[in-house]
């Protein structure tokens, strides 16, 4: 979805972060990486793909917040296969992932494909109706965005059992959420509307900037749905659903603008997160964010959705700063 020449700039960026080895950002490296071709390359598994988009359309049965988990394996699928982590890396990841899985066993049916007849634009019918409402995060947005990429590579599940789930865990956000209202200040001072999916990668870049008294009187888990909410709908774009896409622009504005104070308190001092880099998969780190859960499955969702919107900006000197505030989003909140 994105172009060699960005995922080339991207991997200069990361480097000068801490992210990567220098080597590794390289313009031979990188293409080294990026020719490799599907046959040859580390991957995490369709298997590990089903058994993520199976617990999405299983989540409606326990409510709309148990669609967290399968979307982080989705999420950590993709984020495999987009920046073609090499053989050790993946390994580690895939560690992860199964022991993520193993955590919540029951919410992980065993993924049944099929002749693949159900339409998946049925999600699309039932994320129109209420996508323009700001609603939990913008987490309708979010499984949609998931789950049609899922379905795009395994289109052998697009089963009516598996859409039949997915619309009734989307079906789930208006009966049981109630739209977040407009704050005071965002009527008062509203972002002039996006133009198109780099205007949104820009101002969810820009956002996690702010201040950090501002980000953390918002909570690491606002903020890390500023992004994971902006890629959904960047996604939408980018698979070309581009007018639902836009119904969902008001609400993703609605969340991310906020009235942002003095910058009056220190950032606490954190090493960028190296997630290209098998040490980072290889340690607890990622499972020990929020007692121990993984981060609510935000330690693969969040490296996904950032990366992605990166990808789109060539504002270098943004995407530096960004990865390395964005490594300081796992830090535990007081």
């Amino acid at each position: 979805m994105t172009s060699d020449l960005s995922r080339r700039r991207f991997l200069r960026w990361a480097a000068a972060a801490g992210l990567v080895a220098p080597t590794l950002a390289s313009l031979e490296g990188a293409s080294r990486v990026l020719a490799a071709p599907d046959a040859e390359a580390p991957s995490l598994g369709d298997d590990l793909l089903a058994r993520g988009l199976a617990a999405l359309a299983h989540a409606h049965h326990r409510g709309w917040a148990r669609g967290h988990h399968g979307a982080a394996v989705i999420a950590a699928w993709c984020f495999q296969r987009e920046h073609a982590l090499d053989e050790r890396t993946t390994a580690a990841l895939r560690k992860q992932v199964e022991a993520f899985i193993v955590s919540r066993r029951a919410e992980f049916p065993t993924p049944e494909p099929g002749p693949g007849t159900a339409n998946p634009e049925l999600l699309l019918e039932k994320l129109a109706e209420h996508v323009g409402e700001l609603r939990s995060g913008g987490h309708d947005a979010i499984y949609t965005a998931l789950a049609l990429r899922a379905l795009r590579h395994l289109p052998e599940y697009a089963t009516p059992r598996i859409l039949d789930g997915l619309v009734k865990l989307l079906a789930g956000f208006v009966r049981t959420l109630p739209a977040q209202p407009a704050s005071a200040y965002h009527l008062e001072h509203p972002l002039p509307p996006y133009e198109n999916a780099d205007a949104i990668r820009r101002v969810t870049l820009e956002a996690l900037l702010r201040p950090w008294r501002h980000v953390e009187s918002e909570g690491a888990g606002v903020v890390v749905h500023w992004v994971t909410h902006a890629d959904a709908l960047v996604t939408l774009h980018e698979l070309g659903y581009d007018e639902v896409a836009r119904l969902g622009h008001a609400a993703h504005q609605q969340f991310i603008n906020r009235p942002v104070g003095p910058d009056d308190l220190a950032e606490p001092e954190a090493e960028p997160v190296a997630w290209l880099q098998p040490g980072y998969w290889e340690s607890d780190a990622p499972r020990t964010p929020q007692k121990n859960t993984w981060f609510f499955g935000h330690s693969f969702k969040l490296p996904y959705s950032l990366f992605r919107l990166l990808e789109g900006t060539t504002d270098g000197t943004l995407g530096v700063r960004a990865l390395v505030r964005a490594s300081k989003l796992h830090i535990p909140f007081p």
